[in-house]
């Protein structure tokens, strides 16, 4: 009697999901960063299909434990934080000015942090090297490609000059993701020529948000290899007291300004006036301070003429004066939660998810805020890139001969 076996059925679902995945984490990768600084409509496409594309691969050969995934998830005290910081900003949607814009704002956030969250709970286990080799391939790309539209403007072919400052942005948003990838795979000299390169253009942009935001992933780095533990609690600490007092530092600006500078704080050069535009916002209404003036009031009042043109749109200014002391809460516990967890992970990889996270969390005090999806789609990338790291092999190098042959 002939028996029918379902195993090349089995063995060509594996092969359309490897070759399904390996060309979304090509359009992850590789195509979406160097989107991110020409176009970023191009990046809002690439991104979802790529995301779609590795679901699917997903499906067609699913990985064991992700019941298990979703179960650590859920138990995470740091996924709670967010999930009350989310919940009391679509609660301000009830007194902010612009409820329907702020609703579309949270649902675009919503629904890209579920789609990494997704990616990276389906991962399979085991990445191949080719396909977490993409990731820093991804960021080279995104150099040369800052190059030549720097190239370009110097040929006065490419006007608008502010896409270099958005490909520094993405260069130091994935920059240490990738060399993860590369670390995780034990190529620890070529994760150090990319952060070298990664420096270099850094400066050459001349982008004080980016360089401060590189040299602080590099210094975090650089302590969390010799003593994890201790770094995660201080610079968690750190984090935490910059997001909890910042209504304090806003309300001495101004006495320091004239102590140091015997100047107002909004005669000074860039980037005061933006300070004493906060300053002035955040304290002239205290009692607001509790609440809130809701979701999306920072960049549509400055559109609408309602605040000061000055007004930064950073993310520490934005969960202050949109979601008032309990959002800042809420994101403080994100943040402390966030370094936390990053203690328990990998010891190969997490100094490169502490770097990571001190990277992000200095654009978001200097230059990057929540109403920009191309910054939160550039976190996703980064969370799907550490994603992919932690399921790759660690084994770097085959056995000899020689040892083979003592077993």
């Amino acid at each position: 009697m002939t028996q029918l076996s379902d195993a090349p059925r089995s063995d060509a679902a594996a092969d359309a999901a490897q070759l399904l995945s390996r060309i979304g984490y090509a359009a992850l990768a590789l195509a979406t960063p160097s989107a991110a600084t020409l176009s970023s409509r191009a990046m809002f496409v690439l991104f979802p299909v790529g995301v779609a594309l590795l679901l699917v691969a997903a499906t067609l050969d699913p990985v064991a434990g992700v019941g298990a995934r979703l179960r650590a998830l859920v138990a995470s005290p740091v996924a709670w934080a967010a999930v009350a910081l989310f919940a009391w900003a679509a609660l301000s949607l009830l007194w902010t000015p612009f409820p329907i814009p702020g609703a579309q704002r949270l649902l675009k956030i919503a629904m890209t942090a579920l789609a990494a969250t997704a990616v990276i709970v389906t991962a399979r286990d085991h990445l191949r090297a080719t396909d977490l080799y993409l990731f820093p391939i991804g960021v080279l790309i995104l150099m040369v490609t800052i190059f030549a539209l720097w190239f370009a403007e110097q040929q006065t072919l490419e006007p608008d000059a502010g896409r270099i400052d958005a490909g520094g942005i993405a260069m130091a948003m994935l920059l240490f993701p990738a060399m993860g990838g590369l670390a995780a795979r034990g190529r620890n000299g070529y994760a150090r020529t990319l952060m070298l390169l990664g420096l270099v253009y850094a400066f050459a942009i001349g982008s004080a948000p980016i360089t401060a935001a590189l040299l602080a992933g590099i210094a975090v780095l650089s302590f969390a290899v010799s003593d994890l533990e201790r770094t995660m609690r201080d610079v968690g600490r750190a984090a935490v007291a910059l997001v909890l007092a910042a209504p304090l530092l806003l309300a001495l600006s101004p006495t320091l300004a004239h102590l140091i500078f015997h100047a107002r704080l909004g005669a000074l050069g860039a980037p005061y006036p933006a300070i004493a535009a906060a300053a002035s916002l955040v304290l002239h209404d205290l009692p607001r301070l509790v609440t809130g003036h809701g979701v999306d009031t920072v960049v549509r009042g400055v559109d609408a003429g309602l605040l000061p043109t000055m007004t930064p749109r950073v993310g520490l200014f934005e969960i202050w004066y949109e979601l008032g002391i309990l959002g800042a809460l809420a994101a403080a516990a994100s943040v402390w939660f966030g370094f936390r967890a990053i203690g328990r992970a990998a010891p190969r990889l997490a100094p490169y998810l502490a770097a990571t996270f001190a990277a992000d969390l200095t654009l978001a005090f200097l230059s990057e805020g929540f109403a920009q999806m191309t910054w939160i789609t550039l976190l996703a990338i980064g969370g799907i890139a550490l994603g992919a790291a932690a399921r790759s092999q660690y084994r770097t190098t085959r056995p000899s001969a020689a040892g083979l042959a003592r077993f």
